[in-house]
């Protein structure tokens, strides 16, 4: 689809190309789980996406429904597949099926948008070798994802389940997107949707004034920020910034996990030297941003962030600079914009990042009290 077509119409004949439909029903889960927070965690798998399987397979307060994949920073749906896979079975999580959804953005990118986004080969040649355990290849599990589509899923086991499922999304909005294309009625039976994107008051990381996951698909991220949903939003403000330096994982962090017996703590300590080290190299941040663990954290506690009250944000579509530039209506403008929906998107402005460490770090090591 064309970009001047996407206004005219983001109906059905915006998601075919990206998703086939089944028939299955999805039922609700035991009673025993109504307490915990059930849980669909949409990810492209990679970095920090990682840690949020290994956080949301481990903390006792979430019941992990099921993991939907997509192809965002990982490189294809493929290796995104691989790695929540891999990391669901090293995370002792192997009931949690996985769900594989869009292969791209809803409109296709321009040759010189689809190039990758962050050119650091010079910066980091000093890694050498090292440099290739910097998003490896996943090692094949020894299952399958499953056969029903992402968007097929997300939609069912709202509806099933209605003002049950929280929704995090920490990779691009396609999915998300298109399930509230199909189906917006969802949009009112969702109980929350977190979301991992955006920024409003710091630099951003393709343009200084966008995020990656909103890059990556503005439509889609478009579509959910006027569905009308109850948003909340975690953006690079709390994560990617040196004010907050204190939620980012540091080799001190690799440390305090490396006498844990966890599985998913060795995986950390062994893969994740090297994403601190970019991160501190090319970004010039103290470690490694913990952005998608955030967002599923606060699914369950939202006391580690203190957020905006509720706000409209619309997303940019045009510009080479501002083209998936996240924009939140405050204040008093002279050129009145009218919205579908009242105001349900809050902000993250703060968060306690020290807590927020040592959650993950119990939480992983299995030191969790509760």
């Amino acid at each position: 689809m064309k970009r001047r077509h996407f206004l005219e119409a983001i109906g059905a004949t915006s998601a075919t190309a990206l998703w086939s439909p089944t028939a299955q029903g999805r039922s609700k889960a035991r009673s025993q789980n109504r307490n915990r927070v059930r849980m669909i965690l949409d990810v492209d798998s990679v970095g920090d996406d990682i840690l949020a399987l290994y956080f949301a397979a481990a903390h006792p307060d979430i019941h992990l429904e099921g993991v939907t994949t997509l192809n965002g920073a990982s490189g294809s749906l493929e290796q995104a597949n691989r790695v929540a896979l891999r990391s669901l079975d090293i995370a002792e999580a192997r009931h949690v099926p996985v769900y594989p959804g869009a292969e791209g953005p809803i409109v296709e990118k321009t040759e010189a948008e689809a190039a990758a986004p962050v050119h650091f080969e010079k910066t980091l040649q000093k890694f050498g070798e090292r440099l290739k355990e910097f998003n490896a290849p996943a090692e094949p599990s020894t299952r399958a994802p499953e056969t029903e589509n992402a968007v097929d899923y997300i939609i069912d086991s709202v509806k099933s389940n209605p003002n049950e499922i929280t929704l995090v999304a920490t990779g691009p909005l396609t999915n998300v997107g298109l399930a509230l294309d199909r189906a917006p009625e969802i949009s009112r039976l969702v109980k929350e949707c977190l979301i991992m994107g955006g920024v409003f008051t710091v630099p951003g990381n393709i343009t200084p004034v966008v995020e990656y996951n909103i890059w990556a698909d503005p439509e889609a991220a478009k579509i959910v920020f006027n569905a009308g949903m109850e948003l909340t939003v975690v953006g690079l403000d709390v994560c990617e910034h040196n004010s907050v330096a204190d939620a980012m994982m540091t080799r001190d962090d690799l440390f305090d996990l490396a006498s844990s017996s966890s599985a998913a703590a060795k995986d950390i300590c062994t893969r994740f030297p090297i994403y601190i080290d970019i991160w501190r190299e090319f970004f010039g941040l103290v470690g490694f941003p913990m952005d998608d663990v955030i967002a599923v954290a606060l699914a369950i506690d939202k006391t580690l962030c203190e957020t905006s009250e509720p706000l409209q944000v619309d997303v940019e579509l045009a510009g080479d600079l501002t083209r998936g530039q996240t924009i939140a209506y405050e204040g008093n403008q002279i050129f009145l914009r009218e919205f579908p929906h009242a105001p349900r998107t809050r902000i993250c402005r703060t968060i306690d990042g020290k807590r927020f460490m040592t959650l993950f770090k119990e939480t992983i090591s299995g030191n969790l009290e509760v």
